[in-house]
């Protein structure tokens, strides 16, 4: 759990290999043994490696144990963010104070007519907090491929999906076409919350733009999911369509309008309030 190899905990360089581990609390003296200068390294896997990630991070972990010089003596802390390496509350408030925490320029409005679970949906890609193949491979989990599910050409970020993918970059085209939008530059999800901002339309229509931008987003996720854990493939065409049944039906169901035609949502649907 600790530094002493690496800058690093062992658990984060080599989380194939944790994943493996029996006692995820194991000292070192656990695991290895030196007896007049030679070492011997005794596992306890819950199964042995076998992928070739795994393999190859076992070989590199053993490279950097073998390596690494054995000062021996008694287990200590030491604190490095203080010259003594012994620890103070002034040191520990200058290093809090040296780190500024990113700050995310969301221009998310929450003020929509899809249901809730759309906008965390939405709010948690802004974030980067999907569960990606990217995202769940730094997390440890084995992946055949972190490749994007929609494409196959590029890693599966969440940036990927919604702005880089061209499956994706398709389906925007086409939404564009349909709610005649002028052309925008996009390169992340939080781009995609300001185009509403950067069309001259009006509030009402913006209103209904942003629920068929979040539900655009939805529908990709899902059409994303559908491929790899259902083996379903839709063109990208087949997904505009769902998009537009899918924004009809919320927004006829979750909003303030009523009557509204099918026939004129598909052709034009900023042009109803």
């Amino acid at each position: 759990m600790d530094s002493w190899l690496r800058e690093e905990p062992l658990r984060l360089t080599y989380p194939h290999l944790f994943r493996l581990e029996t006692k995820k609390w194991a000292v070192v003296a656990d695991r290895i043994r030196v007896v007049s200068g030679s070492k011997s390294l005794l596992w306890e896997w819950r199964a042995e490696p076998s992928s070739d990630v795994e393999v190859s991070d076992l070989f590199n972990l053993m490279e950097d144990i073998y390596d690494y010089v054995w000062k021996g003596g008694l287990d200590k802390w030491r604190w490095k963010a203080s010259g003594s390496n012994r620890f103070t509350v002034s040191s520990a408030r200058r290093l809090l104070s040296s780190y500024s925490r990113p700050v995310i320029d969301m221009q998310m409005k929450w003020k929509c007519w899809t249901p809730l679970k759309c906008k965390i949906m939405v709010w948690r890609a802004i974030l980067n907090r999907l569960p990606t193949k990217v995202e769940l491979y730094k997390r440890g989990v084995n992946l055949q491929s972190v490749v994007c599910g929609l494409c196959d050409t590029d890693t599966e970020t969440s940036t990927h999906i919604f702005t880089g993918c061209f499956f994706a970059a398709e389906i925007w085209s086409h939404v564009d076409s349909w709610c005649r939008l002028t052309p925008s530059i996009v390169f992340d999800v939080n781009d995609l919350m300001k185009i509403t901002k950067s069309q001259p339309l009006t509030k009402q229509a913006k209103y209904i733009l942003r629920g068929i931008i979040f539900t655009t987003l939805w529908t990709i996720w899902n059409e994303r999911n559908d491929r790899i854990f259902q083996g379903k493939r839709r063109r990208a065409t087949e997904v505009v369509e769902s998009i537009k049944m899918t924004s009809y039906f919320l927004f006829k169901n979750r909003s303030n309008v009523k009557g509204i035609d099918w026939n004129v949502w598909c052709k034009y649907p900023l042009d109803l309030m």
